[in-house]
């Protein structure tokens, strides 16, 4: 119906213009009338094909910005240095954390970790007698370093990950609302969340911002940002089930190590707190605002020093709030 009241539109703007033309013209124009449907049609064909193409072009983009970080993950060149900072792997994690959706870390967290349970590589077999030939000792010591790996870019990725995608993977595989997903992957998602507490407090503060002085407000608000990310999931009413633990490692003779010491974490109910005493502790023992020459003129010098006390006040009184709401209420 739409299309057909256009159409009318057209040709009564058509007929218009034909009565002040000849009557050879008004033919002719008339002529032209009955092919517009057809080239609207035409047009919106051409429409429809380009939006298939964008979308197409769109998820191809996506793909790529997913693909080459993981192609750098994989590589074992990047997996020599994975302890204490995963210098090598954090660039690509960090690339593919921002990149990816909600369903794809889960996916991707469920697989990888799978994985490093269940994968072996296939033995070699002694031609004389037909039986397998037992690892070396390289060769444990490379497929556990491969299965590491594994677990230092998921940490990493985890990390990552930007707050509003954490909190879609919770709605979506721990509330499993029907509108929003189900609790296939719980499990998965409670890993995750341990996985990216543990990279947060290891890796981007005890191993970097709380390894040196907290000396300026930026440090300080860095501190401050992370450490809110471990308070969130901390604060979760499910956070005791918070915990990440797998097996797959194996010991000199191929066989799987004890359960007690293959990696695993539960979320501890005082690490947030203890992160918020080491931040302010470290802020009120290194701070130091004074004014710099660094704006265009004295002026400009004075302004921006006035601005950071500012922010170094708001920040102190930021740490010692959230230490005061984990002690005991009296």
């Amino acid at each position: 119906m739409i299309f057909s009241f256009k159409t009318f539109a057209v040709s009564v703007l058509v007929i218009s213009f034909c009565l002040s033309l000849t009557a050879c013209d008004a033919v002719d124009a008339m002529s032209a009338t009955k092919e517009i449907p057809e080239k609207m049609d035409q047009t919106n064909s051409r429409m429809s094909n380009m939006l298939e193409e964008m979308k197409r072009t769109t998820s191809g983009v996506h793909d790529q910005s997913l693909l080459i970080p993981l192609e750098n993950i994989l590589k074992e060149e990047n997996h020599d240095s994975l302890a204490p900072v995963p210098f090598k792997l954090m660039p690509y994690g960090k690339k593919f954390a921002e990149a990816a959706t909600a369903q794809e870390l889960v996916d991707l967290t469920y697989i990888w970790i799978k994985e490093v349970e269940v994968s072996l590589p296939t033995k070699d077999i002694d031609e004389a007698t037909g039986s397998e030939i037992p690892y070396t000792r390289r060769q444990v010591a490379n497929i556990n370093n491969e299965k590491m790996a594994r677990l230092v870019a998921l940490q990493v990725i985890a990390g990552f990950t930007p707050q509003p995608i954490v909190e879609e993977i919770i709605r979506m595989h721990i509330v499993g609302a029907p509108e929003q997903g189900s609790r296939r992957f719980e499990d998965t998602a409670l890993a995750f969340l341990m996985l990216r507490a543990m990279f947060i407090r290891d890796v981007l503060l005890q191993e970097s911002l709380l390894a040196s002085p907290l000396d300026n407000i930026g440090k300080v608000e860095e501190a401050i940002k992370y450490a809110r990310q471990i308070e969130f999931i901390a604060r979760l009413r499910f956070a005791d089930k918070v915990s990440f633990k797998t097996r797959g490692f194996i010991d000199e003779h191929g066989q799987q190590l004890p359960v007690e010491e293959q990696p695993q974490e539960q979320l501890k109910g005082d690490v947030a707190a203890k992160l918020w005493r080491s931040i302010l502790e470290k802020a009120q023992t290194d701070l130091r605002v004074v004014e710099r020459e660094v704006g265009s003129n004295s002026e400009e010098d004075k302004k921006i020093y006035e601005q950071e006390k500012l922010r170094a006040a708001q920040g102190l009184q930021t740490l010692e709030d959230y230490v005061r709401s984990w002690e005991p209420q009296s």
